[in-house]
C-alpha cells in the first residue's frame, strides 16, 4: 500500500470517529449552564441593590419634601442633592444609583423621585449580559408641612372644681410643646436646645358665657361701634315712649364713653346665619357688635330680680318725670305702737317733669309706672302723712332710657356693669411664638357660665384668614393643615329666667342679648318685634337650639377644610355626648374622658398626630 492511500484511509477513519465530541459539547453547555444556575444570584444580588437605593431613595424623600414650599424651588437643584444622598446612603461602589426624573408640587406638598439602579453581574456576564438594572421610586407628602391649630377651652366656673383648669392648663401646654418642639420628653419638656418645628402656628381661645376677642382690636373695622346693626338699638331708647318704635342708632363707643369704663373685649353674637360661619365681617349683619352690657330695671319695679342693675333709671342726663303721691290721714292716734286714724284722709299728687312743676287733685301715676322710693310716713299730731314717688315711666321705659348713661359713673365689675361676664382671659390669635401660647393658657381663669358656640365660632374664625381675624393662611389643602381642638366640661348653658322674675327672661345680657330680644332662635328674620318672645319656654329649649348652631359651626368649619377634634370631660347629658360626637370630625376625633388627669393623655394623643410626615408611595 502506497504512503498516500494510507494517508487517505486515516483522514477517512478521523472524519468518522465521533468519541471525542461530548467533551467538546459540555464545555459548550457548561457555560450556559453556570450562566441560568448563577443568574439566581446575581437577581439576589439585584433585589439587596435595589432594597438598598429604595431606602435611600425614601430617606431622601423625606429629608428633601420641606424644599418643594421654598419660593425658588428647582426640581433639577432638588435632584442634585437627591442624588448626592442616595450616593452617600447606598455606601457600595459597585451599585450605581441614578435619579431620572423629579417632581415636586407645592400645591399638594408632595415630592417625588424615580432613579435606576445598575448592579454588576457575576454570573450572566458570561452570556454576554454585563448588568442588570431596575427603577426604585418614591413619594413624599407633608400632610402638616404648615400647621394651624386652634384650642377653644372651657373657661367657665365649673372648671374650678376637682383640679379641671390645673389638669387642662397642663395638658394644654403638654399638646403646645409636642406640636412646637421636635424632641420632648415623657413629661412634654423640650429637650435643651430643641428645635422648633417649622410653620406650626398656634391659636388660644379662651370661652365662658362669652368670648374675649382682646382690647387690641378695638378700633378694628370689623367691630361696629357707631351702631349700624339693627340689634344695635335693642334694649335702648331715647323718647320715653314704648309705644313708639325706637329707630336710631346706639353708638356703643358713645356709650363706653359717657359711663368713664372701657371696652373689656367681649363682642356680641352676629345675626344668623353669619354667628356659625367666617363670613367675612366687613359691613352691615356681618360685623361684630362690642359687648355693652345695658343696664337692667332696677329691683324695685313690681319686686323684680336685680340682675347686672348698676344705674340709676333717673339719672345722668335724664329729665326728671315723677308723679308724687302724698296721703295724708287725721284723726291719728298711736297706741301699742299701732297707729290708728279715724279723721278723713285726703290724697295730694305732685306730677314733675323736668322743671315743669304741677299739683293735681287727682291721681299723676301711670297705671304701670313703678315706685321710685319706699314709701316714707311721718305723724305730726293727729296728722299722718305718707309720700310714695312713682315714676311716669314704665319699667321697660325707665330700662331703656339712654340718657341715663350719660356722665354716669357705674361700678364695673366682673359680673357686673357694662362689661358684665366678660371673661378676663381673651383669645391669642394664631402665633408661632410657643412661649405666648403657654403664658396665655397659664392666665386662664375658672368663671361664668357655659357658650360652646360662641368659643366655636371663634376658633373657626381664629383658622379662617378672613377678617375678623386674619392671621390665618389660606385654606390651600397640601400647604397648611388646620385643626380646632374644642375641650368643655359642660353643656351649652343658657341663663333662663321667667319673665315674672324679669323684664328681659335672662338676668345676664349675653352674645345674643336678652331671651326677650328673640335673637337666638330668629325664626323670622325680623328684628325687635319680639315675636320670638316665648320661643323658648325653658332653659332646655334654649339649649337645644345653642347645641343645633354648634354644630352647625362644626360642620361649616370642617366644609372648609378644618379638621375638628371634640373633647368632652364627663359630659353632663348623652344629648351634650351626641352634639360634641356630631361636631367632630368622627371616629378617633372625639374623646370623653372619666377624669381631669385624662385630659393629659387625651392632649398628647391629639398633638402627636398633628404634624406626622408619611410616605404615599
Amino acid at each position: 500500500m502506497t504512503a498516500r492511500k494510507k494517508i487517505t484511509r486515516l483522514l477517512v477513519r478521523f472524519g468518522k470517529d465521533e468519541g471525542g465530541a461530548f467533551a467538546v459539547m459540555f464545555g459548550v453547555i457548561a457555560i450556559v449552564l453556570i450562566a441560568l444556575g448563577g443568574a439566581v444570584v446575581d437577581y439576589v444580588s439585584l433585589e439587596q441593590g435595589r432594597n438598598r437605593a429604595q431606602l435611600a431613595l425614601d430617606a431622601a424623600a423625606l429629608a428633601l419634601q420641606p424644599k418643594v414650599f421654598e419660593k425658588n424651588f428647582n426640581a433639577a437643584d432638588v435632584q442634585k442633592l437627591a442624588q448626592a444622598f442616595v450616593i452617600e446612603r447606598v455606601a457600595n461602589s459597585s451599585i450605581e444609583t441614578k435619579i431620572l426624573t423629579t417632581r415636586g408640587s407645592p400645591e399638594d406638598g408632595t415630592i417625588y423621585f424615580q432613579a435606576q439602579i445598575t448592579v454588576p453581574t457575576s454570573f450572566v456576564a458570561l452570556v454576554g449580559v454585563p448588568s442588570l438594572s431596575a427603577n426604585v421610586e418614591s413619594q413624599a407628602v407633608r400632610t402638616s408641612m404648615a400647621i394651624e391649630v386652634a384650642m377653644v377651652l372651657d373657661n367657665s366656673g365649673s372648671m374650678g372644681s376637682s383640679n379641671r383648669m390645673t389638669y387642662l392648663k397642663q395638658a394644654a401646654t403638654c399638646a403646645t410643646n409636642i406640636i412646637f418642639y421636635k424632641d420632648v420628653d415623657t413629661n412634654c419638656t423640650p429637650f435643651a436646645n430643641a428645635p422648633q418645628q417649622d410653620d406650626v402656628r398656634v391659636s388660644i381661645v379662651p370661652f365662658t358665657i362669652m368670648v374675649n376677642v382682646g382690647t387690641q382690636f378695638k378700633n378694628a373695622k370689623w367691630l361696629d361701634w357707631s351702631g349700624t346693626s339693627p340689634f344695635s338699638r335693642l334694649n335702648f331708647d331715647n323718647d320715653d315712649d314704648e309705644t313708639t318704635p325706637f329707630v336710631g342708632s346706639v353708638n356703643r363707643g358713645n356709650l363706653f364713653s359717657q359711663t368713664g369704663v372701657q371696652w373689656r373685649g367681649c363682642v356680641e353674637a352676629r345675626r344668623g346665619p353669619y354667628d356659625t360661619t367666617d363670613q367675612e365681617a366687613v359691613a352691615g349683619d356681618t360685623l361684630f357688635i362690642p359687648m355693652f352690657s345695658p343696664d337692667t330695671a332696677d329691683r324695685r319695679y313690681n319686686n323684680y330680680a336685680s340682675y347686672n342693675n348698676y344705674l340709676s333709671d333717673t339719672g345722668g342726663s335724664c329729665q326728671v318725670k315723677t308723679c308724687t303721691e302724698q296721703i295724708v290721714k287725721n284723726g291719728c292716734s298711736t297706741r301699742n305702737g299701732v297707729t290708728t286714724c279715724t279723721g278723713a284722709t285726703t290724697y295730694n299728687y305732685t306730677k314733675v317733669i323736668g322743671s315743669n312743676t304741677t299739683t293735681s287733685p287727682s291721681s299723676c301715676r301711670a297705671a304701670d309706672g313703678p315706685a321710685l322710693t319706699d314709701t316714707t310716713t311721718t305723724t305730726s299730731g293727729s296728722t299722718q302723712t305718707s309720700t310714695t314717688v312713682y315714676s311716669l315711666l314704665s319699667a321697660r321705659e325707665l330700662q331703656e332710657r339712654l340718657c341715663k348713661y350719660d356722665g354716669a359713673r357705674p361700678t364695673d365689675g366682673a359680673n357686673s356693669g357694662p362689661n358684665a361676664y366678660c371673661p378676663s382671659a381673651s383669645i391669642l390669635p394664631l402665633t408661632a411664638a410657643a412661649s405666648d401660647v403657654i403664658q396665655r393658657i397659664k392666665g386662664m381663669t375658672a368663671n361664668g357660665g357655659t357658650n360652646i358656640q360662641q368659643g366655636t365660632v371663634w376658633g373657626f374664625h381664629a383658622l379662617s384668614h378672613a377678617e375678623p381675624l386674619s392671621e390665618a393662611a389660606p385654606y390651600k389643602p397640601g400647604q397648611v393643615s388646620k385643626f380646632m381642638i374644642v375641650m368643655t366640661d359642660g353643656f351649652n348653658e343658657p341663663d333662663f329666667r321667667t319673665y315674672s322674675d324679669t323684664l328681659n327672661g335672662t338676668g345676664i345680657y349675653g352674645s345674643w342679648g336678652f331671651r326677650k330680644d328673640g335673637r337666638l332662635p330668629d325664626t323670622d328674620g325680623i328684628i325687635g318685634n319680639e315675636n320670638e318672645y316665648s320661643a323658648h319656654n325653658s332653659k332646655a329649649a334654649m339649649t337645644a337650639t345653642m347645641d343645633v348652631k354648634t354644630v352647625q359651626t362644626c360642620a361649616n368649619a370642617k366644609a372648609a377644610g378644618i379638621q375638628v377634634y371634640t373633647i368632652g370631660l364627663q359630659p353632663p347629658s348623652q344629648a351634650t355626648r351626641k352634639m360634641l360626637t356630631d361636631c367632630s370630625s368622627g371616629s378617633g376625633y372625639y374623646f370623653f374622658p372619666n377624669t381631669p388627669a385624662e385630659l393629659v393623655d387625651v392632649f398628647k394623643n391629639i398633638a402627636n398626630q398633628l404634624s406626622q410626615l408619611r410616605l404615599s408611595r
